[in-house]
């Protein structure tokens, strides 16, 4: 009798769907009433603490008996109760919008009383009036009507620019449930989020037979190869800000001769178009660089077993202000980061080699380790073998190779992966670092 594979099991997971929408011009003003709606009520609702927290501490000062119970509390619920208590006084118009609209103001400056208390953030301050801004719903306040429309309370249905068909098909066969969505307003684009349960078949983790190690750089952005040394993956840098970046100080040079908003002054509406138009090219260069992203992480997590990566400090990385531009336009954390819910999804490995392995100074014939690579040289040549190979490609082997045993050869001060990492130890003349800064464009070889 043969035996027959059972399919993996069924694993509920949180996954965002995010749609752009093209809501009518009187609907557009309904979303700015909603977005005005948290704005105002989470300005109100600190106005109110802050006011009764100093009110506290001056009767302290002045030697009263003050209990814990005089102070309002800032728990989710606390907040709601006080809102409820003085939303009639403080807003009559809070019935045009939807109660999500003031429950989100009130989590969210809980959230903010929180991370303030941790000491994870600073005291909350009051938000600015602007031009964009977010409210999230979490109850069925916004729904699918059908594939290609949204339907928010107090607003109705609003179309679409792309099909929906995935989290539809999701809500029609019961296998995702709508837990959240937010409504947003960015680089004047409408954008509804959906945060969403799904149930999907989530495969066991493959044994490691094809492995694959990534170097990320900047006149290359991702370099692959595997264990045997062959290269399996070069993508060049497009650079998609630099090449926009004579656009948009165009762009800008031509807001800046508008009249701009300013305290008591509304902006003139040729400042509106001018500045809707610096918008629209930040937001092309996020889209661009986005999709990259989105591409080669889609291909590594369904073409390889094992995928192994860089710890790389980025934060410390773009205090170098030569570099700066370039390491955030490459966006190696959001890589990382995708890679890491990919692996998961289509049940591939990724592995996070130690911050202080040196893969760009060790050679991958030999495992002699240089004491100095400066950036500028583009090829690795060994001083114990003589091999001579590119410096990315060398790296990226390396990477490939690498075990929990090969932290060991990261103990070298010249180990450090950008930053402050070891500064009492670092006595190199150049500082450490992945950066591959180069003026030749390298042929894509590619996705």
């Amino acid at each position: 009798m043969a035996i027959v594979d059972s399919p993996p099991a069924l694993t509920t997971v949180t996954q965002a769907y995010r749609f752009a929408i093209d809501p009518s011009p009187e609907q557009a003003n309904l979303l700015r009433s909603h977005i005005g709606g948290s704005r105002f009520a989470y300005n109100a609702l600190l106005g109110l603490v802050k006011a009764n927290w100093d009110e506290n501490r001056a009767r302290k000062e002045a030697g009263e008996n003050v209990i814990k119970e005089d102070y309002l509390g800032t728990s989710h619920f606390d907040l709601l109760y006080l809102w409820a208590a003085n939303r009639d006084e403080l807003a009559p118009w809070w019935a045009a919008n939807g109660s999500s609209t003031y429950n989100d103001a009130a989590q969210r400056l809980s959230r903010a009383f929180t991370n303030w208390k941790k000491g994870a953030a600073k005291f909350p301050t009051f938000k600015r009036r602007g031009r964009s801004g977010s409210v999230r719903f979490t109850n069925t306040a916004v729904r699918l009507s059908d594939a290609h429309h949204v339907r928010m309370a107090r607003v109705g249905e609003i179309k679409t620019y792309e099909s929906m068909r995935k989290l539809h098909r999701h809500l029609e066969r019961g296998t995702g449930r709508i837990m959240a969505a937010t409504l947003s307003q960015t680089s004047g684009r409408w954008w509804v989020s959906f945060s969403v349960e799904v149930k999907r078949q989530v495969p066991v983790t493959r044994p490691p037979e094809r492995v694959i190690g990534i170097d990320v750089g900047i006149s290359i952005l991702y370099t692959g190869a595997t264990p045997s040394g062959g290269l399996a993956l070069s993508v060049a840098n497009p650079r998609h800000y630099q090449r926009s970046e004579a656009k948009l100080a165009r762009a800008q040079r031509v807001a800046s001769r508008r009249r701009g908003p300013k305290n008591g002054v509304a902006p003139s509406n040729r400042w509106l178009r001018a500045n809707a138009r610096v918008q629209q090219i930040h937001h092309q260069i996020a889209d661009s660089r986005r999709n990259l992203i989105h591409e080669t992480t889609t291909y590594l997590a369904k073409h390889y077993d094992r995928i192994v990566i860089e710890d790389l400090n980025v934060k410390g990385m773009v205090k170098n202000h030569a570099l700066a531009k370039h390491i955030s336009d490459a966006s190696w954390g959001e890589f990382r980061r995708q890679l890491e819910y990919k692996t998961t999804w289509y049940g591939s490995e990724l592995v996070v080699a130690d911050r202080f392995y040196p893969s760009s100074k060790t050679c991958s014939a030999c495992g002699t380790v240089k004491a100095k690579l400066s950036l500028g040289e583009r090829e690795y040549t060994c001083e114990g073998c003589n091999l001579v190979i590119g410096r990315d490609l060398n790296a990226a082997i390396n990477l490939a190779r690498w075990t929990s045993q090969s932290a060991a050869a990261g103990t070298h001060s010249v180990a450090g992966r950008g930053g402050e990492v070891r500064p009492s130890r670092q006595n190199i003349d150049e500082p450490a670092h992945p950066v591959e800064a180069s003026t030749e464009t390298p042929i894509l070889v590619g996705v």
